[in-house]
């Protein structure tokens, strides 16, 4: 019967209407909740401050729920103050096969597709899939296997990559006059929004002739260690650093991470006028740069990630440190 739920949500008591969540969640009794998520905001009209128990409900919905009811989430008012997108949670314990008969609107349809392609499903190279995003849905053989975050009820873990980086080198760095770029700097700023819009992040640039010692002096360095990167490992921590909403924002999602380093390697090919570029292309436009992670040898704390970039035939570097402290 809904009428205890309407007794519980006239309450107000926010604890215990969580615990009715997770006593909900444990019997999988989806309708039941997906009723006391819609009680629970209706509730607000009234003064009642329930949103964050909606807004949880929506979330376990989302994550375990039938596909039919899951996918009813995705459009729910609650969907914005999530733990992360969605488009992302669902995609966890969901298949594409299952959710599509479910989700009519064109944006959502996209993001979701582009998660489980992410996850290693099969997904048809559509038009109105591709859309959303315009990069290919499956990853290239040479793209990273990009690391899928883990929800669980409460929350998410989506650690920083662990690669398989070469031995260090120590550079002397000189100091240079700091050149503008801007299309660059749009795509690396771009990479670290919710990092410094949604938290306390902030993102050095620096665009230089000459090599990378000079446009590490120009972010006010005198001695750095750089480590070499290959294409793949680029990818995948420009998607992680996009993916992520640094210390204390809303995480953006996997989808929207590897968009995100797309943009940034085309931008750095300077190819931004031909979006998007073929995978193959894209990859033999970054195997024409060189690629380090540097780092001061300071402890890191925080939300981190440090890189500068050469172009041998141009002999032109841009470096770039982005931090969030916890």
């Amino acid at each position: 019967m809904d009428t205890d739920l309407d007794a519980l949500v006239d309450r107000a008591d926010l604890d215990e209407i969580i615990r009715r969540i997770d006593d909900l969640c444990s019997e999988r009794a989806w309708s039941r909740l997906a009723s006391l998520r819609d009680k629970s905001a209706a509730a607000v009209r009234t003064g009642r401050q329930t949103w964050p128990c909606a807004t949880l409900a929506n979330y376990r919905l989302a994550l375990h729920a039938p596909a039919e009811i899951a996918a009813g989430s995705l459009q729910h008012p609650t969907s914005t103050f999530s733990i992360g997108p969605l488009t992302e949670v669902i995609a966890q314990n969901h298949t594409w096969a299952e959710l599509s008969p479910y989700i009519d609107d064109a944006p959502l349809r996209g993001f979701v597709a582009y998660e489980r392609a992410l996850r290693g499903e099969d997904i048809p190279n559509e038009a109105a899939l591709r859309s959303v995003l315009e990069i290919p849905i499956t990853p290239a053989p040479w793209e990273p296997a990009y690391e899928a975050p883990i929800y669980d009820d409460n929350g998410v873990s989506a650690p920083t990559p662990q690669l398989n980086v070469a031995p260090s080198t120590e550079v002397v760095c000189t100091s240079t006059r700091n050149d503008d770029d801007p299309d660059i700097e749009a795509a690396i700023r771009a990479v670290f929004e919710a990092w410094t819009t949604q938290s306390n992040g902030r993102v050095s640039f620096a665009a230089v002739s000459g090599g990378v010692e000079s446009s590490l002096g120009a972010l006010g360095l005198s001695r750095a260690s750089i480590a070499p990167l290959e294409p793949s490992q680029v990818m995948a921590l420009i998607a992680w650093a996009g993916a992520s909403g640094g210390a204390h924002g809303r995480r953006r999602g996997g989808a929207q991470g590897r968009f995100g380093a797309w943009w940034f390697a085309t931008a750095m090919a300077d190819a931004l006028d031909e979006w998007p570029l073929p995978q193959g292309t894209l990859r033999a436009e970054m195997e024409e740069l060189q690629w380090f992670t540097w780092t001061t040898n300071e402890p890191v704390l925080g939300w981190q990630l440090q890189m500068v970039v050469w172009d041998p035939f141009n002999d032109m570097s841009w470096a770039f440190s982005a931090r969030d402290m916890s």
